[in-house]
């Protein structure tokens, strides 16, 4: 289960990024909106824009990596 481990993520990176959690079931629109094909999804927005993405179940060492490179590599870009 994926939402234990974004809520550690969420608390861990507090003030720094917005961790936002959809249901695609209960939102079948926004899952559509932006192509979601998987459960769980992990997209991470920069400017208004998807700057990374990745699928499947990961521990939160894991997630919080990949939302701190997406971050940094969106802010390295402008």
């Amino acid at each position: 289960m994926v939402a234990p481990e974004l809520e550690k993520v969420a608390a861990r990176l507090a003030g720094r990024v917005v961790v936002v959690k959809v249901n695609t079931d209960v939102l079948p629109d926004l899952g559509e909106r932006f192509a979601i094909r998987s459960i769980p999804t992990l997209a991470v927005f920069a400017g208004g824009r998807e700057v990374a993405r990745t699928a499947g179940a990961r521990p939160a060492s894991d997630l919080e990596a990949f939302i701190t490179k997406a971050a940094d590599d969106a802010r390295a870009a402008r």
